[in-house]
């Protein structure tokens, strides 16, 4: 599995902290390549946003770095993989809860990741709350998560339509995140086919408010990256866009271009 990968993230147009943490990881195990692409978004309305989404970000790393080989080690199938994955991430939240609880700051952070497996040529997608993840290519952008918000909820049950909602003031309005003094938070995940010739690229919600679909698949068309430089000149300019467009969150984003 051969691939070209690049990040960018920025505070955006009028915050000085950014709470926003991601990471691109590989390594390789028997001949087979594994990448870990993950980002988070610490929730801001609540107590160091920018601990909480490190702090899963670390998670996820150690759970790379360690668990991972072991399980292929052990020749565990897909399922159990995600199965363990699962108990992590479950541990992260109420670890984020407990500290919560001690020192009474409330820490909460959106994830979204995706964890590319060589061996079976398949991708782990993993989500809760509004970071996305999307698969660009034949000049579509197809998002791949639900974002878990009280917005998404009302589109989806036909109560807004999509221009009404761009217009709502409850956009940073979570259902569900890591996590803020929830319990038995459930995360999305979905097995996907990993794809040549095609990008997947990760982003918190602040890459996506002033920016749209059509937009993404045109600047991320696999076509038009050749290299890692490219890849990261073109989440540069949408992420220039989406501050000339006065985004005021923080901006973050990563792609995966598969070869």
């Amino acid at each position: 599995m051969n691939y070209i990968s690049a990040y960018c993230t920025d505070t955006g147009a009028i915050k000085r902290i950014n709470q926003d943490s991601l990471c691109i990881k590989s390594a390789a195990m028997n001949g087979n390549e594994y990448i870990l692409a993950a980002v988070c978004d610490g929730l801001g309305g609540l107590s160091d946003g920018e601990t909480a989404s490190a702090f899963v970000i670390c998670t996820l790393s150690e759970w790379f770095e360690k668990r991972l080989p072991e399980l292929l080690k052990e020749e565990k199938s897909i399922l159990q993989i995600r199965h363990d994955l699962d108990d992590t991430l479950h541990d992260a939240s109420e670890r984020l809860n407990s500290y919560s609880a001690r020192t009474g700051k409330t820490l909460g952070t959106t994830m979204t990741a995706l964890i590319f497996l060589g061996n079976a040529d398949k991708i782990i997608a993993a989500h809760i709350g509004d970071s996305r993840a999307y698969m660009i290519k034949n000049g579509n952008a197809e998002l791949l998560t639900t974002d878990h918000s009280v917005i998404f909820d009302e589109i989806r049950s036909g109560k807004l339509t999509e221009e009404e909602a761009a217009a709502d003031t409850r956009q940073n309005q979570l259902t569900r995140c890591i996590g803020a003094g929830l319990e038995d938070v459930t995360f999305d995940y979905s097995i996907l086919t990993a794809e040549n010739d095609t990008v997947y690229m990760i982003c918190s919600d602040g890459f996506v408010k002033k920016i749209n679909s059509d937009e993404i698949a045109a600047e991320l068309d696999p076509n038009t990256i050749a290299d890692d430089e490219s890849a990261e000149r073109k989440l540069e300019h949408l992420t220039k866009l989406c501050i000339e467009r006065d985004e005021t969150d923080n901006i973050s984003s990563l792609a995966i271009k598969l070869t």
